[in-house]
């Protein structure tokens, strides 16, 4: 039996409820938050691996804070009590910034990654890359290079500061990087969005 666009019905996508603002949508917009073994008794399930009792929500702050406002995590993560937003946040951020810095690793082992203006400069040049990450503290040749990379269909992000990114590479300071495979490039990406829509004020 076919469905929506040739699909079989075996093959459609897959659609929970976000716990927060109500509203179904593809499993892979949504993160999976399940009960967890220690304070505040909740873990979050990136990979959707953990067994047990679990709710899913948007990772955005607003879907969270109403979810967790409202009673609807408590309620679905039966036995817990009322979560407070903000340790949801802190918890959906660090998992998302540790997959990220995973995917870096990655992308360092399979030697798809530039790092430092000089690198970037290079590869931009030889119009490879697909993300360009500078820090939030990188002006001047930070700023000039992430144009470049716009200029040339490169995306973007800004994360961390200079100190940050260059602990991950063990170097005093890190003000840019480049990442040139697509799929590790977009993977990350899809985790900043979401660090981004987590921290953002309001």
């Amino acid at each position: 039996m076919l469905g929506v666009m040739g699909q079989s019905a075996r093959e459609k996508p897959s659609r929970r409820m976000c716990a927060g603002c109500g509203s179904r949508a593809a499993r892979e917009e949504l993160v999976r938050l399940v009960v967890g073994d220690s304070a505040p008794f909740v873990a979050v399930d990136l990979g959707r691996r953990l067994g047990g009792r679990g709710v899913s929500v948007h990772p955005k702050k607003a879907c969270v804070r109403s979810a967790a406002l409202r009673g609807g995590l408590a309620r679905a993560l039966r036995g817990v009590a009322r979560l407070e937003p903000e340790s949801i946040e802190r918890m959906l951020v660090e998992q998302y910034e540790q997959r990220a810095l995973g995917l870096l690793s990655a992308a360092q082992r399979s030697r798809n990654l530039a790092l430092g203006g000089d690198a970037v400069r290079a590869a931009l040049k030889a119009n490879k890359g697909d993300l360009l990450i500078r820090a939030k503290d990188s002006r001047g040749r930070g700023d000039e290079l992430a144009h470049t990379a716009t200029a040339l269909g490169c995306a973007t992000a800004a994360w961390g500061t200079k100190a940050s990114l260059g602990d991950v590479f063990s170097r005093s300071k890190l003000g840019v990087l480049l990442i040139t495979d697509r799929g590790i490039a977009a993977a990350i990406l899809d985790c900043l969005s979401h660090v981004e829509a987590l921290t953002e004020d309001g």
